[in-house]
């Protein structure tokens, strides 16, 4: 299967053929996508730095037309990044009816799966797993109205290999107190993906502007949040459905589990058997015969 390119994909996989103007016009762009690419020529170019004519140049050789074009493609973009449920079913309603639907939806999940997992990039994978195993980084995990419930699975799974380990409330009065003990040292991991929401964006600056290290897990469409992640990890979340899938998403948490697992397996080992000793004493799982 072909992947799909987004504008970030093309700006990205472009930069080594660029002149420096170029480079320092997409390094602009890329910066807070899609904000930086809204505005006219002119207010791009002098935003960035550079010629009227640099900008023309480079979206013609990311293959448009023109800067005209290059805006219309933006928008269609953007259209496919917030789409509603209604329109996701509406997407999926013309496909043949000759599978069953069970059928249709798990290959599906099975290819987003595998475009996720095959598609990482592996030094953002080893460098995103070898922070939160880091026992001396304190790691924060938030998430939308959908993805909360993989950062909450994140969260437990990752707090019985380490410690200091926050699953934030999805209640943003409980923010601003969060932010205040967070620094250099923090780690702050993201999930959002479409339609994103301005409050984790919102949170994502202020955590940011902290200096804390942030690590984005979104879609192929790219969170806002990109804008102020160091590491960003995408997924492949569109079915033949009103609602995007989250599986691949818990696909991508548990390779990060079990890369992390092994960096730290001996201390890991501890507190699992301290933690299963607690299990037994308290009688909370049924034995097995």
């Amino acid at each position: 299967m072909i992947q799909y390119q987004t504008m970030e994909d093309r700006l990205r996989a472009a930069m080594s053929a660029m002149t420096r103007a170029e480079r320092q016009l997409t390094s602009y762009m890329l910066s807070n996508f899609p904000r930086t690419v809204l505005g006219s020529v002119s207010e791009i170019a002098q935003a960035a730095g550079v010629s009227g004519p640099t900008v023309v140049r480079l979206v013609r050789k990311l293959g448009y037309s023109g800067y005209p074009e290059f805006r219309a493609k933006l928008h269609e973009e953007m259209g496919e990044r917030l789409a509603s449920p209604i329109a996701k079913h509406e997407k999926w309603a013309d496909i043949s009816q000759r599978d069953h639907p069970l059928n249709r939806f798990a290959a599906s999940v099975i290819d987003n799966l595998s475009q996720t997992l095959s598609q990482q990039d592996l030094h953002v994978f080893d460098t995103v797993s070898g922070i939160l195993a880091d026992k001396s980084r304190p790691v924060h995990l938030m998430g939308g109205r959908l993805t909360r419930s993989v950062a909450e699975y994140f969260a437990t799974a990752l707090h019985v290999m380490r410690s200091d380990v926050t699953l934030l409330s999805s209640l943003p009065n409980t923010w601003p107190p969060a932010l205040l003990e967070m620094s250099e040292r923090d780690v702050l991991v993201v999930f959002d993906i479409r339609r994103y929401e301005p409050m984790m964006q919102q949170f994502a600056e202020l955590a940011h502007a902290q200096g804390v290290e942030i690590v984005l897990v979104t879609d192929r469409w790219v969170s806002p949040c990109a804008g102020m992640a160091q590491h960003i990890l995408t997924s492949h979340v569109e079915v033949p459905s009103a609602w995007d899938t989250i599986v691949p998403l818990v696909g991508l948490v548990e390779a990060l589990l079990s890369a992390i697992q092994e960096k730290n397996w001996e201390e890991t080992r501890q507190r699992l058997d301290r933690m299963e000793g607690f299990y037994e004493d308290m009688l909370l799982f049924k034995r097995l015969r």
